[in-house]
């Protein structure tokens, strides 16, 4: 059995104010960026029934602007490098806390420790009607967004309503009600803040390259005269207890039955969370695991199946969750995960099991402390424990009882708590249809943003091999792991006409099965090291990566070229899949965001162009896939002359090429000349189109217009406009349909630029009764864009620094470097391309931005596509459209 490794250690200075504020400085000098977390010991647990929903809705307007910075909180987080798409900058709510982060040039520190410190001192006070209004409107948005215009939405309020009793603080979901929300003051809002967004409720961590003793005077200064609130009286432990099952059927627009089954647990840090953390690892982690092999792999009478425990603060629940396939026995699938459960409370788990299981916590946890800062990252590992611990370090701890936790600990865990059927079940069905401190500070005088650090990008190493084989490292000591990925420049686009997803059908069986092992044994000797196979298609590329300790490296490694080069594809497997795939299409158009996804490029490039077939395929082209349509897919386009081998992380250019030579150094295969692809034939341009989904509540507006090649020598310049126009928070798009009207959760622009054409995209969801006015909202920020109201300098500059600024976060972790490189090498430009995106962004003109937006972005080229209730959205739409129907595969009808 192999040992623990030895964890580097998470070293903290934890420090106490005299009003109460826990703040944290933890020192990761790898990247020149600094990391600010804060939690707010504060949830929606904290409500009261009738003011549901305050937590969430005070996340939102945390982020309006607060006294001394009126503009809203990302006109100067983004300006001072935060990066919104990286996840650089975010908030998010639970039950049991509200957090906020952000992650900047470490020269900006005292800025952004102005700009939050001021949100907690004078939020109260700058609140005003009209924010508080827009913001409920955006919050109500979100809900129906994400609760009820998504298939198996619901569930999360089900659980709510019916696995915990009536008043428990766990009984209300955490965005609330529409009700609730509806009902809420203004002043009931501010007595929330002043109660719980107080120094005395807050834990601040710091994180990355900071000086200490300066970051200690600079949170002196910003919040040390901030008054401590009152003492809160927090919900004490309780565990809900059913005394025999309950279920609920809930008939929805859905494509296939799907059963979650809950059982009552107890809370984060007691004694029996670990075990049962581990026994969900046990039952649905990877191929072999008990309930996927079983209902998936064995049996396939699910598509798929998942089992997680979620401990909160006062009470958890275990968790299945099993999405039947169509004619499937849903009481079949429920029996069987009841007698896995009874099994493994009888029996425990094997020693291979819980070795392998450990592995991989001990794996994940290693990639947890990879990060600096965002979900997961050291800075959120330390704010938890001392949240909900008062010890910052408590992790450290917690992972020392998963590499403790015994076979027979996991057992009775399971026989105590899940092998029981007093639990909750509910089945989807598809329908036919303290004191402040002496310090003052004058908040009005915002702090000059700092100098910038110069960032230069990693060094990539490169070699050939005699093979072909172009072998790429990029060195990273901090941490013991390496992600590697092959990269192979054949995608989608070489799939047969009428076999489109022949090539992601051969990437997602391509580890089912070699000369000398099966799917089973590739997944369990993968796992009991710590590490599972990643496989990506796209258009023009695909990718097959992995993760792994550095000392199990190369046994990883053996594994990966054998799947790499030896795969079977047995006619077994290949049926399973295609049956998994088609019912993956399926919950795919049931998804309105989804569905809009896979139409726009149909749109863009026309329904039988390579580019416009979907990736995945479609119902017709599955049915007609044959197992020698997917090993062509293989043997014809992988070959060492068009691949490349990339190494990021724990490793040298030597050792990797070492690596290269033993395990791939004899692959062989021929050349594949580069293709061509020919000229889009875009449908409809000009045109609305609507796919009818009556009944949905909200629409997905999407805008598509037609963008150049990846090599483009207008990239960066068009890649400001997109910031400037939906790239971003402070966008105009995000600004005028989200910040000034409330129409939206969100709304971005996205540019998808391939090696030959591209799309440049809008996409939001708004309110089925507001779509006509989130439309012309779209129509008029295209309209300026394109030229009524040109970039201004002011836009340029902001955009500019927050690329600048923000460009170091792309390389914090090792899958994102690998990624890149990749992404690189696939579109066949130079690696110099890391360290030229800055010299580019910094150097293009106003007019090189302009003339580049305007290019393309012109109206009478856009086409737009709605998801939505027909009957709601057609009398809304100005009749200058012409307006067609559109079927969800793409079809025009009337």
């Amino acid at each position: 059995m192999n040992q623990p490794i030895a964890i580097p250690e998470v070293e903290y200075e934890k420090i106490t104010l005299d009003n109460g504020l826990d703040v944290i400085f933890h020192v990761d000098r790898k990247l020149p960026i600094v990391h600010v977390n804060q939690w707010f010991h504060v949830g929606s647990k904290n409500e009261r029934p009738g003011r549901t929903g305050f937590a969430h809705l005070f996340e939102h307007l945390m982020f309006e602007g607060s006294t001394n910075a009126p503009e809203g909180y990302f006109a100067y987080i983004e300006k001072a490098g935060g990066n919104l798409r990286e996840g650089g900058v975010n908030g998010t709510t639970s039950h049991d806390r509200t957090n906020y982060f952000a992650t900047v040039p470490s020269g900006n520190l005292e800025h952004v420790l102005w700009l939050e410190s001021d949100r907690v001192a004078t939020l109260a006070d700058a609140l005003t009607s009209e924010n508080f209004e827009n913001q409920r409107e955006v919050v109500r948005n979100e809900r129906r967004q994400g609760l009820e215009n998504q298939p198996y939405g619901q569930w999360t309020q089900l659980v709510c309503e019916n696995l915990y009793p009536s008043g428990h603080p766990y009984s209300w979901p955490v965005i609330g009600s529409h009700e609730d929300l509806e009902a809420a003051t203004l002043e009931d809002v501010r007595t929330f803040f002043q109660t719980y967004y107080t120094p005395n409720n807050l834990s601040l961590v710091i994180a990355g390259d900071l000086d200490i003793d300066q970051a200690k005077r600079m949170v002196e200064s910003y919040y040390g005269g901030i008054p401590a609130g009152p003492r809160i009286n927090r919900p004490t432990r309780w565990i809900s207890h059913l005394s025999a099952e309950k279920t609920v059927n809930v008939p929805d627009a859905v494509p296939q039955v799907r059963t979650y089954t809950m059982w009552p647990v107890p809370s984060r840090f007691e004694d029996a969370e670990v075990p049962l953390d581990l026994a969900s690892s046990l039952l649905s982690d990877g191929l072999s695991s008990r309930l996927k092999k079983s209902l998936v792999y064995d049996s396939q009478l699910c598509t798929d199946i998942m089992a997680f425990n979620m401990s909160k603060e006062i009470s958890g629940m275990f968790v299945t969750v099993a999405s039947v396939r169509p004619g499937a026995s849903v009481e079949a699938v429920e029996q069987e995960i009841d007698d896995q459960l009874h099994r493994l409370a009888s029996e425990g788990p094997t020693e291979d099991e819980l070795q392998r299981v450990k592995t991989s916590w001990e794996y994940r946890f290693v990639s947890g402390l990879e990060r600096i800062g965002g979900f997961g990252g050291k800075a959120d590992k330390l704010n938890e424990s001392n949240t909900f611990r008062g010890d910052p370090g408590y992790f450290q701890t917690e992972y020392d009882s998963f590499t403790n936790t015994t076979a027979d600990q996991i057992k009775d865990a399971v026989g105590e708590w899940v092998d029981t059927k007093n639990r909750l079940v509910i089945r989807f069905l598809p329908e036919t249809q303290r004191k402040a401190s002496s310090t003052t500070i004058d908040r009005s005088v915002k702090p000059l943003l700092g100098e910038d650090t110069p960032f230069r990008s990693p060094d990539v190493k490169s070699e050939t091999l005699p093979n072909g084989l172009e072998v790429y490292v990029v060195e990273r000591r901090d941490l013991p792991k390496v992600a590697v990925t092959l990269a192979v420049r054949s995608g989608s686009v070489h799939d047969e006409s009428g076999k489109s997803g022949a090539a992601h059908v051969m990437m997602t069986t391509i580890d089912k099965g070699t000369q000398t092992r099966d799917a089973l044994e590739i997944a369990d000797e993968l796992g009991n090291l710590g590490s599972g196979l990643s496989a990506t298609v796209y258009r023009e590329s695909s990718a097959l990566s992995f993760e792994s300790l550095t000392r199990n490296l190369n046994g990883v490694m053996d594994i990966f070229s054998d799947v790499v080069r030896n795969p079977l594809f047995p006619e077994t497997e290949i049926e399973r899949e295609v049956k998994r795939n088609l019912d993956l299409i399926d919950q795919r158009k049931a998804n309105a965001q989804s569905l809009a996804g896979r139409l726009i490029p149909m749109l863009a490039f026309g329904r039988d162009h390579v580019y416009g077939r979907p990736v995945q395929g479609d119902q017709e082209s599955m049915n007609l896939l044959e197992r020698l349509d997917v090993m062509r897919s293989h043997d014809m386009y992988w070959g060492p002359k068009q691949a490349a081998l990339i190494f990021a992380g724990d490793i040298s250019m030597d050792d990797a090429t070492v690596l290269a030579r033993t395990h791939l150094g004899d692959w062989t295969g021929e050349d594949l000349a580069a293709g061509s692809v020919d000229e889009p034939s875009p449908i409809g341009q000009g045109q609305l189109y609507i796919v009818d989904r009556p009944g949905n509540p909200q629409t997905v507006v999407s805008q598509i217009l037609a963008a150049p090649k990846r090599t483009t020598p207008e990239y960066y310049a068009l890649r400001l406009a997109d910031t400037i126009w939906g790239g971003g928070f402070e966008s105009r798009l995000n600004r005028n349909l989200r910040e000034d009207k409330g129409l939206t959760y969100g709304i971005f622009s996205s540019l998808s630029l391939n090696r030959f054409a591209g799309t440049w995209c809008v996409q939001s969801a708004v309110d089925g009764d507001r779509t006509g006015e989130a439309l012309s909202e779209i129509v008029s920020e295209l309209d300026g864009i394109s030229g009524q109201k040109p970039i201004t300098e002011e836009e340029l500059v902001d955009a500019r620094t927050n690329l600048v600024r923000g460009y170091a976060q792309q390389f914090e972790s090792v899958r994102r470097i690998g990624g890149q490189v990749a992404g690189l090498w696939s579109n066949r430009l130079p690696m110099v391309e890391l360290r030229r995106a800055i010299d580019e962004i910094a150097e293009a003109t106003l007019d090189d931005v302009n003339e580049a937006a305007q290019k393309y972005t012109s109206p009478e080229q856009a086409t737009y596509l709605l998801v939505g209730d027909r009957s709601v959205i057609e009398p809304q739409i100005n009749e200058s459209f012409a307006v067609q129907g559109l079927t969800d595969d793409g079809r025009t009808i009337a």
